[in-house]
Order: C-alpha cells, then structure tokens, then sequence
C-alpha cells in the first residue's frame, strides 16, 4: 500500500513546476514560515507547527522575537487553514527551506507529507528534511525560538555537517526520489539534548545531530548509533572532516581529521547466482592532534596507527552493513550501486538482491592512510 502511494507521486511530481502565489497579499501583513513541524498528534491525525524565517520587513520587525505558530488537525492543509485563523496576518509557507518531522510521525510514514510537498505550491521539494529522534518537531521548534528562531539553527547543523563529516541535510525531492527507486533512503537525525554550560545557550535545550534516520517504504525503521553513524558515512562514501580521536597504552594520543573516502564495490557471482559482494574502501586522514610523542610523529607509530584506523573503519563498516541487513534495508544503494559496478550482472542482481541481501555474505577490505607531515 505505502509502496503505491509513493508511485503514485510520480506523476504528480512530473507536473509540478514554478507557479504563481495563489492569493495575493500586503507584504506588511504576511508572516513568511521558514519552518515546518510535523508530529504525530496524540488523540490521532497531526500536529503541525511552523516558525517564522526571522527575516524583517514581512510582518516582522528587526529584533522582534521569531512567530511560532501551531496547530492540530486531520491533515496537514486543514491544520494550516486553522494557522490562518489566529490572526490578522497571512501566514506565507512559501519560504519554508527546513521540515522537521517527530519521530512519531517519522514512524507513521512520510507519503502524506510529501504528497502535500508534490501538490502544494506553496511547499518547496527542495526544503530539507529532519528527523528527531526521541521528540516531537514541536518542542525543538519552541526551543529554538529562544535561541533567535530554528533557521539559523538548522542552518548551521546543515554547514557544520559539510565541515565535520556528520550525516548531511536531504531535501525533500531526493528523498522522494530515492523512495521511489530503492524504496529505502536516509534522512539526517537530530536530538533534543538539554544544554550544557559554555554551549553559549539561551534555553534550556539544544538542537545537535544524532547520526541516520533509516526508512524503508516511507516509514521509519530505525536510527544508527555510534559506530554505525561512521559506516553508513564511509559506505557512502563521505565523513570528510570528521574526527577520529585514539590513544595507546603509554598515554600518547592522536586525532585524525578524516580528509578522503574511496568506497568500492564488487559482487561476487557462482554460476550465475549472487553469491556475495566484497566492499572495498580507504580512508586518507591526516593529523588534526597529538601527544606523547616529541615534535612529530614517529614513522612506526604512523605505521601501527594506519592498521588502527583499517580495523576501526573496518568495525564501523560491519556495525553499518549488520544494522541494514537485520532491517533488510538497503538503505545505502549497494545493489544499485553493485550493477554499476559490473553492469554485465545487472540483470542478475536486479532479479537476486532483494532476496539475497538480508543474508548476504560481504567481505570487507579496508586500508587505512595516515599523510607524512
């Protein structure tokens, strides 16, 4: 069912395009959403919240505090014809560049929400999608309020991710169109975390990133922890300027800032039946820190250090790859990716791989590089 409410999106999606605002309105009496909340509601149907972009000259002043609005209804057009009832100004969501979705929502599945976003013209695709883990879109969006509103604060998670090798922002349209081909994609997890001194925190709580939301059929399967955050990264190729902190036992220490990630595929055939898929991957780093050592680093602690980084890149891989194939969720394209690799089996994988991957046998080969200097 979940599968043919996304197909059906297709075809609207090839319709949509640039429109005309619907209705025409005094700029001095518009309210522009730069935020969307999406949450389950607790009696049924859903909650929706939407905060304002904080930028001045429409219906807001310099320095005036952000517009938090929200609303419960069945769907999501009736909860914000409701928003527009709470006051003078027109609430615009044309603006809207971040959508958070609660993670009970999240669980319920995303069709309705994208569907809105294909149909809607005021909704953008090309909005970016969020899930919290363990919280409701609502409290964040309150929270941030606090802090000078959430689109400065997505904002910067969206470049800090770019910076620091942390799950990266999706809009709304590849997500969709990942569905749509894969029937699985990823989205970037945040957490509600209570703020802690020299944060430089207004509020009482902070919005930080919290690895991979895992969907499957638009509906929420589960989130990476820990060392299973690195591999979905690495076997997606990316985690450039991530840090990677060890230490030995004499009290030295090193971090390495994460600077390259080469993934590659091979599948593995016997007689015309898939019989595995060997991953190969290098990781190029280079020295962010260290100590113990006097001025530089010695060259057999570089070599020690590089079969280091090889088995702690080889873990997070397998921690990665064991959490898709319990879920039998190839959330990361590996068939895909595989036919493109030997598009000579291309036929056989796209026949086997469903069925095959969730037992798959997948060797790793991991190398690891630390640059001289």
């Amino acid at each position: 069912m979940k599968k043919r409410a996304l197909l059906s999106l297709t075809l609207v999606l090839a319709l949509t395009g640039c429109s005309a605002l619907p209705y025409a309105h005094e700029i001095d009496q518009t309210v522009l959403m730069g935020v969307l909340g999406v949450d389950a509601a607790p009696g049924g149907g859903l909650a929706l919240t939407a905060a304002s972009a904080g930028r001045s000259g429409a219906g807001e002043s310099p320095g005036q505090d952000p517009v938090v609005l929200s609303a419960q209804a069945e769907t999501l057009s009736a909860a914000r014809s409701q928003m527009q009832t709470y006051g003078e100004q027109y609430v615009f969501y044309g603006d809207i560049e971040q959508v958070l979705v609660g993670e009970g929502a999240a669980r319920q599945g995303l069709e309705d929400l994208l569907g809105q976003m294909v149909r809607d013209p005021e909704l953008r695709l090309e909005s970016n999608l969020w899930v919290i883990q363990g919280g409701s879109a609502a409290d964040s969006l309150f929270d941030a309020a606090q802090e000078g509103g959430a689109p400065g604060r997505l904002t910067a998670l969206e470049q800090d991710a770019e910076l620091l090798g942390a799950p990266l922002a999706k809009t709304a349209r590849e997500a969709l169109a990942e569905l749509l081909d894969n029937g699985c994609t990823l989205l970037p997890a945040l957490e509600r975390r209570e703020a802690e001194e020299g944060q430089g925190a207004q509020g009482d709580y902070v919005l930080a990133a919290a690895g991979y939301a895992l969907f499957r059929e638009g509906a929420l399967l589960d989130f990476t922890r820990g060392e299973e955050t690195l591999g979905t990264s690495l076997l997606l190729g990316r985690g450039h300027g991530r840090l990677l902190a060890f230490s030995d036992p004499d009290g030295g220490s090193v971090t390495l800032r994460l600077t390259g990630v080469k993934t590659d595929l091979e599948p593995r055939f016997d007689r015309g039946a898939l019989e595995g898929l060997t991953i190969t991957c290098r990781l190029e780093t280079q020295v962010a820190e260290f100590q113990g050592w006097s001025g530089h680093l010695p060259e057999e602690e570089r070599a020690a250090l590089e079969e280091t980084l090889a088995r702690r890149g080889q873990r997070a891989l397998r921690a990665a790859l064991d959490l898709f194939q319990d879920l039998e969720a190839d959330c990361v394209r590996l068939g895909g990716r595989a036919a493109l690799a030997a598009p000579w089996h291309k036929e056989e994988l796209e026949a086997q791989w469903a069925a095959a991957f969730p037992t798959l046998d997948i060797s790793l080969e991991v190398e690891g590089r630390v640059a001289r200097g």
